[in-house]
Parts: C-alpha cells; structure tokens; sequence
C-alpha cells in the first residue's frame, strides 16, 4: 500500500471523525447515524495505520491489491449506507401519504361542520327576523 494512499486513508478519517463529532454536538445527526459514520471512520484509520491488516485480508480474499481492499470496503459500506437510507425513504413517503390522506378527510368533515353551522345561523336569523316582524 502506498504513503500517499495510507495518508488519504488517515485524513480521511480524521476528517469523517471531526465531521461527525461536530454535527453530534450541534445535535444535527441521529445517533444511529452518527455511529455508521465513526464505523466507517474507524475502519479508514485501521486502514491506514496498519496497512498489514489491508495485505492479510487481501491475501485472504483473494483480491489483486490492498488498494482494490479498500475501494471494495468503501463500496460496500456507502451501498449499505444508500440501502438503509432508501428504506427509511421509502417508509417516510408511506406516512406522508397516509398523512395527507388524513388531512384530507378532515379538512372535508370541517367544511361539512361549518356548512352546517352557517346554515343553523341563517335559520336562526330568519327565526329572528319572524319574531321582529
């Protein structure tokens, strides 16, 4: 594994830990989240600290180079990232759905309510105009 790409790796997990740290203090990150991300941190500064750890699983899996290693492990870890990101999606766009339908509904049982409400006034005032007269 080459300096350049062990240098990468560290600073690329330096600034993925800092990153996360931040966000989490600002209270922008779900913890869920935030601990998939400081994963993937992790496994960079393991990466690029010991990097005979990338040429024995590279041995091991039978994969050309460390640097294939590593792309493969990014790979995979930002496509389970995308996969768990699009199931919450797609379950936010089910109660969005289900939310506006609710809206819906009531905002037509309110119109019929205040239909009704101005009719009753209108028949009271007629009841009134009657006894005035």
């Amino acid at each position: 594994m080459s300096d350049t790409l062990r240098i990468l790796l560290f600073f690329a997990a330096l600034m993925t830990g800092g990153w996360i740290v931040y966000k989490i203090r600002k209270l922008q990150v779900k913890m869920q989240d935030a601990i998939f991300w400081v994963v993937f941190a992790v496994i960079l500064f393991i990466l690029g600290i010991f990097p005979q750890a990338g040429f024995w699983l590279t041995e091991r899996l039978g994969i050309m180079s460390p640097a294939n290693l590593i792309f493969l492990v990014i790979i995979f870890l930002l496509m389970e990232k995308v996969f768990t990101l699009s199931i919450i999606v797609s379950q936010l766009e089910e109660k969005i759905s289900i939310l506006s339908a609710e809206v819906a509904l009531r905002s037509n049982a309110m119109e019929k309510r205040m239909e009704e409400v101005e009719k009753g006034a209108e028949k009271e005032n007629k009841k009134n105009e009657k006894n005035r007269a």
